[in-house]
């Protein structure tokens, strides 16, 4: 018997094409209906959950003290070492959420706060000042006090009013992801206008009313910073500066242009001092103050040398034991 003739290479070629393409739409139709379990907190904020902060207790009659932390980069560094200070102090009778994150803001804080409006702690140290002032640089026409103008929070604005993501949702969401980056030097007239002074006010103002009215006690701290005079970015990246060494090191120009960073600080640590001062349940820690501007204590405008780690910890570690003993009496 003769054998059947075979499909022409065309003919497969187009068979192979339909087959992908129905296969194509069969897994878009179930990325866009398959919705994910974790929803859209756990999504942009995933240290909700992995830190345990969202089983954090809802009373505090265990007998366990619980020490939350909010903030970015800096307070990321110091969060181990603390720890080990407050555990030889206070013992093992302290639990420990640690929400820091690097390059979140102020407003991160706040949200991630409110998410954990059911939970208590004890102490809750914040500490934020350097990575609002990134919110600076677009046009007074766009700058939203939500900071809904940065791509980061309007989608997570846009993907919370719906609660879930589907599959789809996350892989777009994946696609479009772009590092916000440094400002490009064309966009450093927008930091001249420091919009973020009154929204990162309001943000500090929240969190602290809604840990007063939870009866947690706050831990504020400004933000200690060193920029040197003559600092350039070349200079910075061929270490002529008075910096010292350290596990995170950035050029000034990651967040504006360096004096409006500086500048930013300033007035951020001056509102930070000023909603301390109208709130009982809150303790101001004034590092700007007190840790020397120098390369001992910095590897760049903001983050910690070793020692100047050390330093922090040491500053911090006494107000918090003292906090705890007196809620104790």
């Amino acid at each position: 018997m003769p054998d059947s003739p075979s499909p022409s290479p065309r003919r497969r070629r187009w068979f192979v094409a339909i087959y992908i393409a129905f296969l194509a739409l069969v897994v878009v139709a179930v990325m866009r209906l398959v919705r994910v379990e974790a929803d859209v907190w756990d999504y942009y904020y995933p240290e909700l959950r992995s830190s345990g902060a969202v089983l954090a207790p809802i009373s505090r009659d265990d007998g366990v003290l619980d020490v939350l932390t909010l903030g970015g980069s800096v307070l990321l560094q110091i969060e181990s070492a603390l720890e080990r200070r407050l555990g030889s102090e206070l013992g093992d009778r302290v639990r420990y959420y640690h929400l820091s994150t690097t390059a979140h803001t102020s407003r991160d804080s706040l949200l991630k706060y409110q998410q954990l409006s059911q939970r208590k702690f004890d102490v809750v140290i914040l500490c934020h000042g350097i990575n609002d002032i990134r919110m600076n640089y677009w046009p007074r026409a766009d700058f939203q006090d939500d900071y809904t103008h940065c791509p980061w929070y309007a989608s997570l604005q846009r993907d919370s009013s719906g609660g879930k993501l589907t599959l789809w949702n996350r892989l777009m969401d994946f696609a479009a992801q772009d590092g916000l980056g440094p400002p490009l030097p064309g966009s450093y007239p927008f930091g001249r206008d420091l919009k973020t002074a009154t929204a990162f006010e309001r943000n500090l103002q929240q969190l602290v009313s809604a840990a007063a009215d939870r009866d947690d006690q706050v831990v504020i701290l400004t933000m200690a910073h060193f920029l040197p005079e003559n600092y350039t970015r070349e200079s910075f990246r061929n270490d002529r500066l008075d910096y010292g060494s350290g596990d995170v090191k950035y050029a000034a120009e990651l967040w504006g242009k360096p004096e409006q960073v500086a500048a930013g600080i300033i007035e951020h640590n001056r509102r930070t001092r000023a909603v301390s001062q109208q709130h009982e349940n809150v303790q101001l820690v004034d590092l700007e103050q007190q840790i020397e501007a120098s390369g001992r204590n910095f590897s760049d405008i903001c983050h910690l040398t070793r020692i100047g780690q050390q330093r922090v910890v040491d500053v911090v570690a006494p107000i918090v034991v003292r906090m705890v003993n007196q809620a104790d009496r």
